[in-house]
């Protein structure tokens, strides 16, 4: 069960088949759990072609997005994305590189977004075995929540993690993959809804990686543009970038040739910022209630309270 299933559309435009990622063709997603039993993990977005053109962007730079500056310098990636536990950000790196089949004369910097799920779970326990078990359950059906890197992540005080959704323009989607991890409840905005503060008030107001795919033909300069409204998206559900978080997107494009003209580009701004935001609805949605290391346990979104499905354009 999504959100558009219990609450109804978001946003102006359509979705695509799968109203995930990759809906993109050629995109595809694994995750896999921390063998160690640790509640962490590592999800891997993959293009269909390496490398690809692909931008970044920052709203607040608290987190690390390895191999950036040579994604701002050179305009595209060479690996796909891995996201991860910010302790486990080596250990993916190296996983990455190895991954790639590249030898120590043809250098790769792998692409590696972390958040921090150090509440939930210790992520120095993440193996690249993990990473390799994540590459081998690459598909189109992207599982949500409580899975892979986002296993121990927090969501406005609820549980967090993986939260994706697409949108159609003309020919071509536009999708976006989060890793969520951030929010002040204060904030938080569901149509509909008031939230008590939460019992268990924390200080950190977290982070978010996220990741935008789409087979439009854009140029790097373009990518890194469409590279910020996912984040523009958050805003819209109530992120306002607290001091401590990091919120960076990274966007990538799957056509070889060509680029769009730029006066036509706002259709796919619009679609990254709508598919964003329903993308951490799906999230919350999805996520399951689980112990921190403290002992005491996360509260649950409030699924049941969610109302009958709306016209389109009012969430």
């Amino acid at each position: 069960m999504r959100w558009r299933d219990l609450a109804g559309p978001v946003g102006r435009l359509e979705p695509g088949a799968l109203n995930a990622i990759t809906d993109v063709p050629g995109v595809r997603v694994g995750h896999a759990q921390a063998a160690s039993g640790q509640r962490t993990g590592v999800t891997v977005v993959a293009p269909p072609a390496l490398p690809a053109r692909a931008g970044t962007a920052v709203v607040n730079g608290v987190g690390e997005l390895t191999a950036k500056l040579e994604i701002d310098e050179r305009g595209v990636i060479e690996t796909p994305v891995y996201l991860c536990g910010s302790h486990a950000v080596g250990t993916v790196f190296q996983a990455g590189v190895l991954a790639s089949g590249r030898g120590p004369e043809n250098v790769v910097l792998p692409v590696v977004g972390e958040c921090d799920d150090g509440d939930m779970a210790d992520s120095r326990t993440v193996a690249i075995e993990d990473v390799d078990g994540a590459l081998s359950k690459l598909g189109s059906e992207v599982a949500e929540g409580s899975v892979g890197a986002g296993t121990g992540m927090v969501c406005f005080d609820f549980p967090g993690g993986i939260g994706t959704s697409s949108r159609v323009v003309g020919d071509h989607h536009v999708g976006v993959l989060l890793l969520c991890n951030f929010g002040d409840r204060d904030y938080l905005d569901v149509p509909g809804l008031d939230f008590d503060p939460p019992a268990d008030r924390r200080e950190s107001h977290g982070s978010c990686i996220a990741v935008c795919a789409t087979d439009a033909p854009l140029s790097a300069q373009q990518l890194r543009r469409l590279a910020l409204r996912p984040l523009l998206g958050l805003a819209r559900i109530g992120s306002y970038g607290a001091e401590g978080s990091g919120e960076i997107g990274v966007a990538f494009g799957t056509a070889t040739g060509g680029d769009l003209p730029t006066e036509r580009i706002d259709p796919y701004f619009a679609a990254a910022y709508e598919a964003a935001h329903e993308a951490v609805y799906n999230c919350l949605v999805a996520a399951r209630p689980a112990l921190r290391l403290d002992g005491s346990m996360q509260e649950s979104f409030p699924v049941g309270r969610l109302s009958a499905p709306r016209a389109p354009g009012r969430a």
